[in-house]
Protein backbone atom coordinates (compact mmCIF):
# COMPACT_ATOMS: atom_id res chain seq x y z
CA UNK A 1 0.00 0.00 0.00
CA UNK A 2 2.60 2.21 1.22
CA UNK A 3 4.25 1.63 -2.09
CA UNK A 4 1.33 2.24 -4.31
CA UNK A 5 0.77 5.75 -2.28
CA UNK A 6 4.58 6.47 -3.37
CA UNK A 7 4.43 6.05 -6.52
CA UNK A 8 0.59 7.85 -6.73
CA UNK A 9 2.71 10.83 -5.01
CA UNK A 10 5.73 10.89 -7.58
CA UNK A 11 3.12 10.86 -10.43
CA UNK A 12 1.32 13.99 -8.95
CA UNK A 13 4.69 15.86 -8.50
CA UNK A 14 5.40 15.05 -12.29
CA UNK A 15 2.20 15.89 -13.77
CA UNK A 16 1.17 19.31 -11.10
CA UNK A 17 4.00 21.47 -12.84
CA UNK A 18 2.72 20.46 -16.48
CA UNK A 19 -0.69 22.35 -15.49
CA UNK A 20 0.93 24.80 -13.25
CA UNK A 21 2.78 26.33 -15.75
CA UNK A 22 0.33 28.14 -18.49
CA UNK A 23 1.17 28.33 -21.84
CA UNK A 24 0.14 29.80 -25.20
CA UNK A 25 -1.70 27.98 -27.25
CA UNK A 26 -0.47 28.84 -30.61
CA UNK A 27 -3.52 28.29 -32.70
CA UNK A 28 -1.77 28.57 -35.91
CA UNK A 29 -1.62 31.26 -38.84
CA UNK A 30 -3.93 30.78 -41.78
CA UNK A 31 -4.17 31.80 -44.83
CA UNK A 32 -7.39 32.12 -47.34
CA UNK A 33 -6.90 30.97 -51.41
CA UNK A 34 -5.34 33.68 -53.70
CA UNK A 35 -7.19 36.54 -54.80
CA UNK A 36 -6.83 38.06 -58.33
CA UNK A 37 -8.47 41.43 -58.85
CA UNK A 38 -9.34 42.99 -61.86
CA UNK A 39 -6.15 44.56 -62.51
CA UNK A 40 -4.41 41.11 -62.63
CA UNK A 41 -3.01 41.93 -59.20
CA UNK A 42 -2.57 38.53 -56.90
CA UNK A 43 -3.40 38.93 -53.17
CA UNK A 44 -3.28 36.56 -50.49
CA UNK A 45 -4.58 37.24 -47.04
CA UNK A 46 -3.41 35.24 -43.33
CA UNK A 47 -3.71 35.55 -39.75
CA UNK A 48 -2.13 34.70 -37.20
CA UNK A 49 -3.93 33.67 -34.34
CA UNK A 50 -3.39 32.41 -30.33
CA UNK A 51 -5.34 31.35 -27.50
CA UNK A 52 -4.40 31.53 -24.08
CA UNK A 53 -5.21 28.58 -21.83
CA UNK A 54 -5.07 28.34 -18.10
CA UNK A 55 -5.30 31.81 -17.07
CA UNK A 56 -2.43 32.68 -18.85
CA UNK A 57 -2.14 36.05 -20.65
CA UNK A 58 0.24 37.06 -23.72
CA UNK A 59 1.26 41.14 -24.32
CA UNK A 60 3.72 40.53 -27.03
CA UNK A 61 4.03 38.75 -30.08
CA UNK A 62 7.30 38.55 -32.59
CA UNK A 63 7.89 36.52 -35.34
CA UNK A 64 10.01 36.12 -38.77
CA UNK A 65 8.23 35.40 -41.82
CA UNK A 66 10.13 33.38 -44.47
CA UNK A 67 8.87 34.10 -47.88
CA UNK A 68 8.43 32.43 -51.43
CA UNK A 69 7.43 34.08 -53.91
CA UNK A 70 5.30 36.21 -51.77
CA UNK A 71 6.09 39.94 -50.52
CA UNK A 72 3.99 41.91 -47.95
CA UNK A 73 1.43 43.99 -49.13
CA UNK A 74 -0.06 45.49 -45.52
CA UNK A 75 -0.06 44.55 -42.15
CA UNK A 76 -3.16 45.61 -39.69
CA UNK A 77 -2.52 44.60 -36.10
CA UNK A 78 -5.89 43.28 -34.17
CA UNK A 79 -7.28 45.08 -30.96
CA UNK A 80 -5.56 45.50 -28.60
CA UNK A 81 -2.44 45.12 -30.17
CA UNK A 82 0.01 47.40 -32.06
CA UNK A 83 2.42 47.02 -35.54
CA UNK A 84 6.16 47.61 -34.67
CA UNK A 85 7.44 45.34 -37.63
CA UNK A 86 10.13 45.93 -39.63
CA UNK A 87 9.79 44.13 -43.13
CA UNK A 88 9.65 40.72 -42.39
CA UNK A 89 10.59 40.99 -38.63
CA UNK A 90 7.12 40.85 -37.18
CA UNK A 91 6.80 42.70 -33.64
CA UNK A 92 3.27 43.52 -32.26
CA UNK A 93 2.72 44.61 -28.45
CA UNK A 94 -0.30 44.78 -27.02
CA UNK A 95 -1.39 47.95 -24.91
CA UNK A 96 -3.05 45.38 -21.97
CA UNK A 97 -2.31 41.64 -21.75
CA UNK A 98 -4.70 39.56 -23.79
CA UNK A 99 -6.22 36.20 -22.15
CA UNK A 100 -8.84 35.60 -24.22
CA UNK A 101 -9.82 31.99 -25.10
CA UNK A 102 -9.32 32.93 -28.83
CA UNK A 103 -7.95 36.40 -30.28
CA UNK A 104 -6.51 37.24 -33.74
CA UNK A 105 -3.26 39.68 -33.14
CA UNK A 106 -2.75 40.43 -37.34
CA UNK A 107 -3.83 40.35 -40.78
CA UNK A 108 -1.11 40.36 -43.21
CA UNK A 109 -2.29 40.67 -46.84
CA UNK A 110 0.39 39.22 -49.34
CA UNK A 111 1.02 40.41 -52.63
CA UNK A 112 1.52 37.33 -55.11
CA UNK A 113 4.63 38.49 -56.86
CA UNK A 114 4.17 35.46 -60.08
CA UNK A 115 0.45 33.72 -59.90
CA UNK A 116 1.74 30.95 -62.18
CA UNK A 117 4.30 29.71 -59.29
CA UNK A 118 4.48 28.25 -56.22
CA UNK A 119 4.49 30.58 -52.92
CA UNK A 120 4.57 29.35 -49.76
CA UNK A 121 5.40 31.52 -46.38
CA UNK A 122 6.99 30.23 -42.98
CA UNK A 123 6.23 32.01 -39.56
CA UNK A 124 8.72 31.01 -36.49
CA UNK A 125 6.29 32.62 -33.44
CA UNK A 126 8.23 34.19 -30.28
CA UNK A 127 5.66 35.73 -27.41
CA UNK A 128 6.23 36.84 -23.90
CA UNK A 129 3.47 35.45 -21.81
CA UNK A 130 3.51 36.29 -17.93
CA UNK A 131 7.09 37.99 -18.01
CA UNK A 132 8.48 35.00 -19.71
CA UNK A 133 9.79 34.74 -22.89
CA UNK A 134 9.41 31.43 -25.55
CA UNK A 135 9.13 30.81 -28.89
CA UNK A 136 6.99 27.87 -30.69
CA UNK A 137 7.50 25.49 -33.39
CA UNK A 138 7.36 26.95 -37.03
CA UNK A 139 4.37 27.05 -38.96
CA UNK A 140 4.41 27.00 -43.11
CA UNK A 141 1.58 27.55 -45.62
CA UNK A 142 2.80 26.23 -49.03
CA UNK A 143 0.31 26.54 -51.95
CA UNK A 144 1.67 25.09 -55.03
CA UNK A 145 0.30 24.21 -58.10
CA UNK A 146 0.15 20.06 -58.77
CA UNK A 147 -1.19 18.04 -61.31
CA UNK A 148 -3.21 21.62 -62.62
CA UNK A 149 -2.88 23.75 -65.77
CA UNK A 150 -2.66 27.13 -65.44
CA UNK A 151 -2.66 29.82 -67.80
CA UNK A 152 -1.49 27.58 -70.31
CA UNK A 153 1.33 26.15 -67.71
CA UNK A 154 1.80 22.84 -66.78
CA UNK A 155 2.33 21.71 -63.49
CA UNK A 156 3.04 17.71 -62.51
CA UNK A 157 3.27 15.60 -59.19
CA UNK A 158 5.33 17.65 -57.11
CA UNK A 159 4.09 20.89 -58.03
CA UNK A 160 6.76 21.44 -61.21
CA UNK A 161 6.96 22.79 -64.29
CA UNK A 162 6.52 20.21 -66.80
CA UNK A 163 5.70 19.96 -70.75
CA UNK A 164 1.95 18.61 -72.13
CA UNK A 165 3.79 15.49 -72.71
CA UNK A 166 4.91 14.95 -68.80
CA UNK A 167 1.58 16.77 -67.43
CA UNK A 168 -0.40 13.64 -69.54
CA UNK A 169 1.70 10.95 -68.18
CA UNK A 170 2.13 12.18 -64.39
CA UNK A 171 -1.84 13.16 -64.24
CA UNK A 172 -3.77 12.36 -66.50
CA UNK A 173 -5.30 8.32 -66.10
CA UNK A 174 -3.09 5.69 -68.85
CA UNK A 175 -5.18 5.46 -71.40
CA UNK A 176 -4.19 1.42 -70.92
CA UNK A 177 -6.54 1.60 -67.56
CA UNK A 178 -9.43 1.77 -70.56
CA UNK A 179 -8.78 -1.86 -71.37
CA UNK A 180 -10.74 -2.63 -68.45
CA UNK A 181 -13.76 -1.68 -69.67
CA UNK A 182 -14.63 -4.23 -72.32
CA UNK A 183 -13.80 -6.80 -69.95
CA UNK A 184 -16.45 -5.42 -67.21
CA UNK A 185 -18.64 -5.55 -69.63
CA UNK A 186 -18.07 -9.03 -71.21
CA UNK A 187 -18.00 -10.50 -67.41
CA UNK A 188 -21.16 -8.59 -66.80
CA UNK A 189 -22.35 -9.88 -69.65
CA UNK A 190 -22.22 -13.58 -69.34
CA UNK A 191 -23.49 -13.03 -65.46
CA UNK A 192 -26.57 -12.08 -66.36
CA UNK A 193 -26.54 -14.66 -69.57
CA UNK A 194 -26.19 -17.23 -66.66
CA UNK A 195 -29.06 -15.83 -64.51
CA UNK A 196 -31.00 -15.92 -66.92
CA UNK A 197 -30.25 -19.41 -67.99
CA UNK A 198 -30.75 -20.59 -64.59
CA UNK A 199 -34.39 -18.40 -64.00
CA UNK A 200 -35.72 -20.44 -67.64
CA UNK A 201 -34.34 -23.51 -66.15
CA UNK A 202 -36.53 -23.06 -63.02
CA UNK A 203 -39.38 -21.97 -64.75
CA UNK A 204 -39.44 -25.28 -67.15
CA UNK A 205 -38.69 -27.50 -64.30
CA UNK A 206 -42.04 -25.87 -62.19
CA UNK A 207 -44.22 -26.05 -65.64
CA UNK A 208 -42.79 -29.63 -66.14
CA UNK A 209 -44.16 -30.22 -62.61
Amino acid sequence: MKKVLSLFVLAMMVILPMKVNAALDFSGFYCDDKVEAADGTVTKTCYIVGKATNGSSINKFTGTLTLQNMSIKSITASNPWTDNSTGTNLDFTASQSVSSSSFTIATIVFTVNNKAEKCAVQLIPCYTEDGKNGCGNSVQVTEEHICKVVDGTYYGEDGSEVTAEEYAAQCVSNPQTGNFVPYIVIIAGIALAVGVFTISRKNTKLYKI
